[in-house]
C-alpha cells in the first residue's frame, strides 16, 4: 500500500517500527503535505526506512530502547 504526494509515492514500510511514522504522514499529508515539517519528516521516514533495510541486510540487530 501506498498514499500520493506531490513528489511520487510514500511506500508503506518493510519493517514495522516504522509503521506509527507512516500512519501518521499518511494522515497528515493532505493537510501538511508542501509545508517545510512534511519534508522534513518525510525525509526522516525514508532516511530510517533505507538504514533499516541496510542493517537487516548485513545481520545486525536494531534495538529499540
Amino acid at each position: 500500500m501506498c498514499f500520493d504526494t506531490k513528489n511520487g509515492p510514500v511506500y508503506e514500510p518493510e519493517n514495522q517500527l516504522l509503521n506509527g511514522l507512516y500512519q501518521a504522514l499518511k494522515k497528515h499529508a493532505p493537510t501538511i503535505e508542501g509545508s517545510p515539517l512534511f519534508e522534513d519528516l518525510l525525509n526522516v521516514y525514508e532516511a530510517l526506512e533505507i538504514d533499516l533495510k541496510e542493517e537487516n541486510k548485513n545481520g545486525k540487530t536494531i534495538k529499540i530502547a
